[in-house]
């Protein structure tokens, strides 16, 4: 018998073991199913949540009080149309990292010559984006909405402003939002820093590349980021200074690596290229006639060219000394010519005649050492009909403050300048041509095989030798750049020169 039970027993005790694990299986699988079953209703929360907020973002998008209130609105739903209306901040309080960054960079615009103000300060806090991420706290969608298109609009706001500018006098914010052909978009740089883990240093990225902005970039940054924490204090001029000349290089285009920079108010050119960096004192316009900003590029160098002299200085200036001295055109390599390009003596009787209709005739002086441009001009394409160009009035360079001209930008050593711009444009062989040219005052042209880029600023603070250095606002146009910045007209205190 005892067999019999070991034997029995044995079994018995496989026969325990297989019951207890199918109980232990069937316990699994109960588990599984109930946690399928409750995870269903939370599944269908969180959709229903995200439902909810898209079509309050399509809701507030087509509003038209809502489209006020953001300073690009186009730019903003084109944003939210390339991602079928998905939210881009309204994250989790452990994914936060794109909307923590987003908002420190509205903490530090004053770094980058931006102002508070313009970036929805009024919604945008710490403590609405911890209300929003709390689980503690039910926000309507409406209210998380507001939070997330305000951010959006602040981050292409900035994006925009640090690329374009604010008040850029060429390009208009309308023109910025309906979207520019072959140029920066905001809705689609934005989608691309967002996802780049780094976004604030992405958004930076879009800031001109140009040194005086970099370098005036770094003071500002160092200044209101670092020293305003710091003993150290700055006065609101100077970071008023800054900012309003950062503004103005934002309105520039160049990116590339080498360039002619005139500043106005330095009466400096800067010839920048990857190799070297040349500086040439600059004759500018006077306050009466003043030398416009722009941008273009150099297409050409012509020597020996003769000079179309303006119609406002051949009737105000010239005119009044040729009735004082009849060979004062002839003595200055000067002619008359009328509307069919027929030469005019000057006598007593056709300056009668050219005074009485002077629009009927044109005043051309020809190359010379006595020439108003000089040995050389540097030709490029403009509204306004200015040129960079050799002078006989070497004597202007020796003073400090230089504005002299009708407009156009009068260069010491344009022989050197000339040189350097051939040699650069891979064009030695020419050189010894262009030499010549200068020395006989020849008529010759040396068209440029890559067109250098030029710019005319007008800045009245820049960055010298690792130094602040202060320029007078000869045209007087701070002020009004100013105001437009800051709200208010209070002027600048009047920089020295250097």
């Amino acid at each position: 018998m005892k067999p019999h039970n070991k034997t029995q027993s044995t079994s018995e005790r496989y026969f325990n073991k297989t019951i207890l694990a199918i109980g232990f299986i069937i316990i699994l699988l109960q588990l599984a199913f109930l946690f399928a079953v409750g995870a269903n209703p939370i599944e269908q929360l969180y959709i229903q949540g995200k439902d909810s907020l898209r079509t309050e973002l399509g809701k507030q998008l087509s509003d038209l009080e809502i489209q006020k209130r953001l300073n690009f609105p186009k730019t903003v739903k084109r944003f939210y149309d390339q991602v079928n209306l998905q939210t881009n901040w309204l994250r989790s309080e452990e994914n936060s990292g794109p909307t923590d960054m987003a908002m420190r960079l509205l903490d530090c615009v004053k770094q980058y010559g931006l102002q508070p103000r313009d970036y929805h300060p009024e919604i945008l806090t710490y403590e609405e984006m911890h209300r929003i991420f709390s689980s503690e706290i039910q926000l309507s969608a409406g209210q998380k909405i507001e939070f997330e298109l305000m951010l959006t609009d602040a981050m292409v706001s900035i994006i925009n402003n640090l690329h374009f500018g604010a008040y850029n006098p060429r390009l208009s914010k309308t023109a910025i939002d309906n979207g520019l052909k072959d140029e920066l978009h905001a809705e689609i740089f934005l989608h691309l820093a967002t996802g780049s883990g780094d976004l604030m240093q992405a958004v930076l990225t879009v800031q001109p590349k140009i040194d005086q902005y970099v370098q005036l970039q770094g003071y500002m940054k160092l200044i209101a980021g670092q020293y305003t924490c710091d003993s150290y204090e700055t006065p609101e001029e100077d970071i008023r200074l800054i900012a309003i000349n950062m503004e103005r290089l934002r309105w520039l285009t160049v990116e590339a690596n080498s360039y002619l920079h005139i500043n106005i108010p330095s009466f400096e050119l800067t010839y920048y290229t990857p190799f070297k960096i040349s500086e040439y004192k600059v004759v500018v316009g006077k306050p009466s006639t003043p030398t416009p900003t722009l941008e273009s590029a150099i297409g050409f160098l012509e020597t020996g060219a003769d000079w179309m002299v303006p119609q406002n200085i051949f009737i105000k200036e010239l005119l009044p000394r040729v009735q004082r001295d009849l060979a004062y055109f002839e003595n200055n390599h000067m002619a008359v010519y009328d509307l069919q390009e027929n030469f005019v003596p000057i006598t007593n009787q056709s300056l009668l005649l050219i005074r009485q209709n002077p629009r009927r005739y044109h005043l051309r002086q020809t190359s010379g050492c006595d020439n108003a441009l000089g040995k050389v001009v540097f030709r490029f394409s403009n509204i306004y009909g200015i040129y960079l160009h050799d002078t006989p009035e070497q004597q202007y360079f020796g003073r400090e403050k230089r504005a002299f001209s009708h407009g156009c930008v009068r260069v010491s050593d344009a022989e050197q300048l000339a040189i350097s711009l051939i040699k650069n444009d891979q064009q030695g062989e020419r050189i010894p041509l262009l030499k010549k040219a200068l020395s006989s005052y020849s008529k010759q042209k040396f068209i440029l095989k890559t067109p250098l880029p030029i710019i005319i600023t007008y800045l009245t603070i820049t960055v010298e030798s690792e130094l602040l250095v202060k320029h007078a606002d000869i045209y007087s146009q701070d002020k009004a750049l100013e105001g437009k910045m800051y709200g208010q007209q209070s002027e600048l205190t009047k920089a020295s020169t250097k």
